[in-house]
């Protein structure tokens, strides 16, 4: 290395266009210079040099003497390493050392130099009074082995390497500048990457900075900029490792893309959205806030959350809920949806903008509303037993009918995903028969359309055959469809299995239902004296809707929104004056040749007399004993149900 104190020495020699300035620069104290370089082999890792003169590792460098930055390294390194076949590259890291750590200020300077071709550590011709070694080390390993201060800048140089900007450091540290500087130096266009952290509740978790964010708002979401090397996913795990302290937490799907104008920050900023969690109680205890960027957090409704938040932040968090919830992406201008963005658009503005034409096709299919398609199999037992599945991805240990989600975007048919599921989850291959109904599962954000099959009767070989993929299904059994199903399943499974079970015994064919009831439904009561087992008929009259002339049970259709046990306590009030509290549903029946309606077969005991009840409408009321029932023109769909209920001993 030359000896700086002699270089400092030496006089400037007077420019003949300006003898004053070159006095005046000769006499004047200047700061220590140095420069170091980042010499990466092919295999990317640091080259690190041992020198004579001090303890510890460095950077292959040194002190500059009346000469330029370029000019100076060139010089240190062939002093230090001999002749290297390199080129010098853009300047990395700037880094300002106040004097009270060396006794004199210094500037050092970190280059990228380029290996013209690779290079071995053995090859390299070192200077015995420069250096003792020379190494090529992984990343990690070269940080370790550097003092701490030569190890904050290296890396602030690491950081920027993959970039077009450099590091503005002091004593290692980055230099708070200006915000539009701050910008100006980062690589054009500005790509950051935040995230939308949930718990099990649905909430969003919002951050408060110690600071505000130029309009007031000390309300922020967690994330930051992205580092040269990175990707967004990646950016955005190291911003909530190094912000909230998740450092195991993984970065879900991608849920908005917002492009910020460059009117704002001076530059155009590319903002990425995630999705994080939900995160569990032990995740949410262990949250803190080490790089000091976060001051409290807060968990809110995305709905909170937007009102707390600047506006623009606000809708990012509105766009990105509705696109969690639809399953697509979100593409945002300042927080606001694009024409043709399949999320965040309300059916309202999309209807408006599909009228007026200004739409293109692609656009037009990608903000139409998306649906999830399924297919469900049936099966029972020779006992009349439903079998259902236990899955194991479900945390309310709720159990479904064997099925899945169609391939459709394969070409998949519903009665092919059928056939498929049947054959991954129970390992059988048997024929699926008919359709047995089509359910439309309106949610808030989004509509799932499931496909019911007959899947016929399975017999004991058949179900002793049956073998689950344990990542899958943790469990199969047969449950009675009277009395089990409703608490073992999904609210809305059990009435679309006791409608599907209908829909077989009649072959009626398919039933169209709308979130598990069928949509032509009515209600209909077995109203008995339990002294003498005598049955209450109802005669229509020549303006019933269906059946005229008939002897019926008493009962009606579904209004609006009702549910059956609603609808026969209702009707029974209607058309007889009579109140029952709690009747008890025994059967379901498809009424084929006359309502079209999925009825529900209740059963109610009465003590009184025929003079206490009120006709509401049609002919008369009259009590009738069950054996004589053949003198009574029924429909042929009540009086089977009839029947059967008296056959399994009616009132028990």
């Amino acid at each position: 290395m030359s000896d700086f104190l002699d270089a400092a020495r030496k006089e400037i020699s007077l420019s003949a266009a300006d003898p004053d300035l070159a006095r005046y620069l000769a006499t004047h104290p200047a700061p220590v210079a140095a420069v170091d370089a980042l010499i990466r082999d092919e295999a990317g890792r640091l080259l690190i040099v041992d020198p004579v003169y001090k303890d510890g590792w460095d950077l292959p460098g040194g002190m500059l003497g009346d000469e330029g930055p370029v000019e100076g390294l060139r010089r240190e390194l062939h002093e230090e390493l001999g002749p290297l076949p390199a080129r010098v590259g853009r300047l990395l890291a700037l880094d300002t050392v106040p004097k009270d750590v060396y006794g004199r200020t210094l500037i050092a300077s970190v280059y990228a130099v380029h290996l013209e071709h690779p290079v071995a550590a053995a090859e390299l011709r070192l200077q015995d009074q420069e250096v003792r070694a020379a190494q090529y080390v992984p990343v990690p390993d070269a940080l370790a082995r550097l003092p701490e201060q030569l190890r904050r800048r290296v890396q602030a140089a690491l950081d920027v390497e993959g970039g077009s900007s450099t590091a503005h450091l002091h004593d290692g540290h980055p230099v708070k500048t200006d915000q539009r500087d701050h910008y100006a130096l980062l690589p054009a266009p500005l790509v950051s990457a935040t995230a939308l952290v949930f718990d099990r509740l649905g909430r969003v978790l919002v951050v408060e900075h110690p600071y505000d964010h130029g309009d007031g708002v000390f309300f922020g979401l967690p994330g930051g900029m992205l580092l040269a090397h990175e990707s967004p996913r990646q950016g955005a795990a190291r911003e909530i490792a190094e912000e909230l302290g998740l450092d195991d937490v993984p970065v879900g799907r991608l849920l908005a893309v917002d492009h910020v104008p460059a009117d704002r920050y001076g530059r155009t900023v590319v903002l990425h959205v995630f999705h994080v969690g939900p995160l569990t109680e032990e995740q949410i205890a262990s949250l803190h806030f080490a790089d000091g960027e976060i001051s409290a957090a807060h968990w809110l409704t995305p709905s909170e959350a937007a009102e707390r938040l600047p506006q623009r932040v606000g809708h990012r968090v509105t766009a990105g809920v509705k696109a969690l919830r639809a399953g697509s992406i979100a593409h945002l201008e300042e927080g606001v949806p694009h024409r043709g963005s399949p999320a965040g658009l309300t059916p309202a503005e999309r209807s408006r903008l599909e009228q007026s034409g200004s739409l293109g096709p692609a656009d037009h299919l990608a903000v139409r509303p998306k649906t999830l398609t399924a297919s469900a199999v049936l099966f029972t037992d020779p006992g009349g037993r439903v079998l259902i599945v236990r899955p194991v991805y479900r945390s309310d240990g709720r159990w479904l009918l064997p099925g899945g989600a169609i391939d459709s975007d394969a070409g998949e048919t519903p009665r092919q995903a059928a056939v498929r599921e049947v054959q991954e989850e129970l390992g059988l291959s048997v024929p699926v028969g008919p359709l047995l109904a089509t359910d439309w599962i309106r949610k808030q954000h989004m509509t799932e359309v499931v496909h019911v099959y007959d899947g016929g009767v399975l017999s004991a070989q058949q179900l002793a055959e049956i073998r689950l993929p344990e990542h899958e299904l943790a469990q199969w059994r047969l449950v009675d469809s009277d009395e089990d199903l409703a608490g073992l399943l999904p609210e809305g499974i059990a009435p679309r299995i006791q409608a599907c079970l209908a829909a077989r015994a009649s072959g009626a064919g398919a039933v169209e239902m709308v979130n598990g009831r069928a949509l032509a439904e009515g209600a209909v009561a077995i109203v008995y004296r339990p002294a003498n087992g005598e049955l209450l008929l109802h005669e229509r009259d020549e303006q019933a809707p269906c059946w005229p002339g008939f002897w019926s049970l008493l009962g009606g259709a579904l209004e609006d929104a009702e549910f059956p046990e609603e609808a026969v306590v209702r009707e029974l009030w209607e058309e007889a004056g009579l109140r029952v509290r709690e009747p008890r549903l025994v059967d379901r029946v498809w009424d084929l040749s006359g309502s079209q309606q999925l009825i529900s077969v209740f059963a109610a005991p009465f003590d009184g007399a025929v003079e206490d009840l009120v006709l509401g409408e049609g002919r008369q009321l009259r009590f009738v004993p069950a054996q004589e029932l053949d003198g009574y023109r029924m429909p042929p769909y009540l009086r089977a149900v009839v029947d059967r209920w008296l056959q399994r001993g009616a009132s028990t």
